[in-house]
């Protein structure tokens, strides 16, 4: 069963903003919303309107079924998530 939990839609928004490669302002600016309602969503305390979530959607080109749920049944989004990880590697191993 599936069901919107705000705490991994915020994983998920803010892994496909940092693959784009925005800051939050840039971010914000580009999908027309105040930075503290992207930096609450960023924390899981805000959710989106349906008029954004369908916004975001098409920013990132993800579906709204990823962004809502993690469900990705788009090769984009499989991608976008490797991209992600991929970076997430990088960091580590520049920590090292």
């Amino acid at each position: 069963m599936y069901y919107f939990d705000a705490d991994n839609f915020s994983i998920r928004l803010k892994a496909l903003r940092k693959a784009t490669g925005l800051t939050q302002e840039q971010t914000a600016e580009k999908l027309n919303i105040c930075l503290e309602h992207l930096s609450q969503m960023e924390r899981g305390k805000g959710k989106p309107s349906l008029d954004l979530l369908v916004e975001m959607a098409c920013y990132f080109h993800v579906s709204t079924d990823y962004l809502l749920l993690g469900v990705a049944h788009d090769p984009n989004v499989v991608r976008m998530e490797l991209r992600n990880i991929a970076a997430q590697i990088n960091d580590l191993a520049n920590k090292l």
